[in-house]
């Protein structure tokens, strides 16, 4: 990769913060002062960034039978927590035979029979906020997401298996978290590693004994797990035990990791400018008023859809991610070889001048189509689920959380930030570093609860 622009290997220590885990100034200023692409690391962790729309649209619309680039290599370090046979590790024929028999379960009228679920556990963290105290916003909405996603995948029957399984999420979670140059991926006594693949297979065994239950007892439960059981090709293929196993676990953790954390900005996002939240309140109040929250309330709400797009500009829960390159490449004037890994940061594309109008700013009517001065987005401007045709399989779940969250948030609860403003931290997932401090100054019942 001669010719690459970067720094030099003395010059990286003007980016140590970002090489011990606090990527964010970093790739900005790696953007900034190298263009849109430039060779960075060194070792097993020698990358080459690539930065824009241009780059995204390059990695992401790529063709499933003849790819350009391959994800394994790259997302390995997802591996821990997701397993060896999860869609996001593969790839090939192996990743188009999953996720055919995965987008069943995700098909859109199942999604929405998961609303009385979402709202019934948004109003039972509700419940848990005392009036007059402090709560850090974050961990609730982890583990309100956290029990979301079991139910929604399991049913009820292993809902009492929430907390742990949340537990040991956790501990593999924070592992792949990490700066991979911090990380150490030896199975050896005493490793962080060693705890993380530990954790993540007692998570299994919970799932391996449900799978196992279900096929001796099978019946209509009407859950995501159900509809991975029952999926099957025109030829008659199945997902194995195995690829289940890993696809639920997968599910459960980009859902309590990724959702949870663009919930918890969302909250941030909201409390930080009243006049947004005020615009969320009408809505919400038109649309719905005091009636249960349903499917149909929430695509009526316009301006939370543009607040929701624009929670996962500004905040959105992906901070890099890559493929390998199959074949050499030229991307910006300079050729990439074969075998390179090459990253992409949604991150950066959120918030470049040349593709936003004053993008730092948390605008929700820049998504407005009849605005005056609007401006169409470019192709892969707005990355936070992907694209192409490894495009994040749960999108439409994890927007009707989001809808349902924010909904409820401005119709039941009176918060207010408590502290200074919040920082990210992580690089897998961009987290809200410290939580999000929240002080209760009331809570509203549920209206249901006030008819009984």
């Amino acid at each position: 990769m001669r010719g690459l622009p970067g720094p030099t290997p003395l010059g990286h220590l003007k980016y140590f913060k970002g090489l011990l885990g606090d990527p964010y100034d970093a790739l900005l200023r790696l953007h900034q002062e190298y263009g849109p692409v430039c060779d960075f690391g060194f070792g097993s962790n020698h990358y080459v960034m690539m930065f824009g729309a241009e780059a995204n649209k390059l990695l992401l619309d790529d063709s499933p039978k003849n790819p350009r680039f391959l994800s394994r290599d790259v997302l390995s370090l997802l591996i821990p927590v997701v397993g060896s046979c999860a869609m996001v590790v593969s790839d090939g024929t192996d990743h188009r035979r999953r996720r055919s028999l995965v987008q069943p379960a995700f098909a859109y009228r199942r999604l929405q029979r998961y609303v009385p679920i979402m709202v019934e556990e948004i109003h039972r963290m509700f419940a848990a906020w005392p009036p007059g105290q402090t709560v850090d916003a974050f961990t609730a909405i982890r583990s309100c997401i956290r029990r979301i996603a079991i139910r929604s995948l399991f049913g009820d029957r292993l809902q009492e298996h929430t907390d742990h399984i949340g537990r040991e999420l956790e501990t593999a979670l924070k592992y792949i978290n990490r700066s991979p140059f911090l990380r150490f991926d030896r199975d050896l006594p005493g490793t962080a590693y060693r705890r993380a693949v530990a954790a993540r297979r007692r998570v299994d065994d919970l799932v391996r004994a449900e799978v196992e239950q279900r096929r001796a007892e099978p019946g209509e439960r009407a859950d995501v797990l159900d509809a991975l059981l029952g999926s099957c090709t025109h030829a008659g293929d199945r997902l194995s035990d195995l690829e289940i196993r890993d696809q639920v676990i997968s599910l459960i953790a980009s859902g309590y990791d990724s959702s949870s954390a663009a919930a918890g900005w969302a909250v941030y996002a909201l409390l930080s400018r009243p006049d947004v939240y005020a615009r969320v309140r009408a809505e919400v109040a038109e649309v719905a008023g005091d009636e249960e929250l349903t499917h149909a309330h929430l695509e009526s709400m316009e301006y939370v859809g543009w607040t929701i797009q624009e929670i996962l500009r500004l905040y959105t829960p992906g901070v890099l991610t890559g493929r390998t390159a199959v074949a050499d490449f030229e991307f910006g004037g300079h050729v990439v070889r074969a075998g390179t890994k090459v990253l992409y940061s949604q991150y950066v594309t959120h918030r470049l001048p040349s593709l936003w109008d004053a993008p730092l700013a948390f605008d929700p009517l820049r998504w407005d189509k009849s605005a005056p001065g609007y401006r169409e987005p470019e192709p892969y401007s707005w990355v936070p689920f992907g694209g192409g045709y490894r495009h994040c399989i749960g999108f439409t779940f994890a927007e009707l959380e989001l809808r349902a969250l924010i909904a409820e948030l401005a119709r039941g609860t009176d918060l207010a930030l408590s502290g200074p403003p919040i920082q990210p931290v992580g690089v897998a997932t961009m987290w809200p570093k410290g939580g999000v401090p929240v002080e209760v100054r009331s809570i509203r019942p549920r209206r249901s609860a006030l008819s009984e």
